[in-house]
């Protein structure tokens, strides 16, 4: 199974305290790591550690953060020819808090310098792909001309749309499966929660975003599973319970193993199970990339634990 993820990879700083600071207030950590991120780079290493044969598209800067961003995908075994260096190597801070939730800022730098002709460079390698996973992290003609790519080849597309921002009407006909989280799914349908019951306020969420033509939503929740709307009818997939100490890259390694379950042919309900519990397991585990589990850990999980 082959996945070709066009993404941003960002060097990551974390620091851990008891609690998220308030504006202008200055709260003492506890912790503190260095990691490769981004969500790009933490899909396709979450799916290099799945068992995929990945290849990643994007950009770092000509910088020791870059030849660090690039040894740590190639240690996972994912493929880097397509990761071209320009400029100064993207930067995220992230504020994790002991209960697990994250406050982040991120500079895309050497990220939105991807130009058109370097994913064309790349077209072989997506049409040869069982899936393109896409986010928004780099300019919008780079991830246009990849989805064009991969449809005219027939390849299946998942955008997980983040960060939200506008994108062109063209990407309801170039997705297929949308998989945004709560604010995002605000973002792209201005559907407010106000308090409503998470399967109540996603099939609004989920019906207003298909009826612009998204063919399949899922909507990531969290501790509350997913939910999914689409073609095969309408779900709240449970997740599975955990010790959350931080979701950073949850979402990451939900769509990533989701993707990898497509790419090896299981039903989507059984896919959207193994996002979920893969988000448990990074959410139960420090860092990004480092809490990313292997294709054994999910394995026990799925047999171990009921959602």
């Amino acid at each position: 199974m082959k996945i070709t993820v066009l993404g941003d990879l960002l060097y990551d700083c974390f620091i851990w305290a008891p609690r998220l600071p308030r504006m202008g207030e200055t709260v003492t950590g506890d912790r503190n790591g260095f990691y490769a991120g981004g969500k790009g780079g933490n899909q396709a290493v979450q799916c290099a550690r799945l068992g995929a044969e990945v290849s990643m598209i994007g950009k770092v800067g000509v910088d020791p953060r870059g030849d660090f961003l690039l040894e740590n995908l190639r240690r996972d075994g994912i493929r880097t020819e397509y990761v071209f260096r320009e400029g100064e190597t993207g930067t995220c801070c992230v504020h994790v808090d002991h209960a697990g939730h994250n406050a982040i800022i991120v500079a895309p730098l050497a990220n939105e310098t991807m130009r058109v002709e370097e994913v064309r460079r790349a077209e072989a390698q997506i049409a040869a792909s069982d899936i393109l996973l896409v986010q928004l992290q780099v300019n919008e003609e780079a991830v246009t001309e990849a989805l064009k790519i991969a449809v005219r080849a027939g390849v299946r597309t998942v955008l997980n749309p983040a960060p939200a921002r506008a994108v062109p009407e063209s990407y309801f006909d170039l997705v297929e499966f949308w998989t945004p989280n709560e604010t995002e799914a605000e973002f792209f349908t201005g559907c407010a929660q106000n308090g409503q019951a998470p399967e109540v306020w996603c099939r609004t969420a989920a019906e207003c975003l298909r009826s612009k033509g998204a063919r399949n939503v899922i909507i990531t929740l969290g501790e509350h599973g997913c939910f999914y709307s689409g073609a095969e009818g309408e779900a709240l997939v449970p997740p599975y319970p955990v010790n959350a100490v931080d979701s950073t890259a949850a979402g990451d390694s939900f769509n990533a193993a989701f993707c990898v379950a497509l790419a090896e042919g299981r039903p989507l309900p059984e896919a959207l199970l193994r996002g979920n519990a893969a988000g448990a397991l990074t959410a139960s585990r420090h860092g990004s990339q480092p809490s990313m589990p292997d294709r054994q850990a999910l394995e026990t999980m799925m047999r171990r634990k009921e959602p």
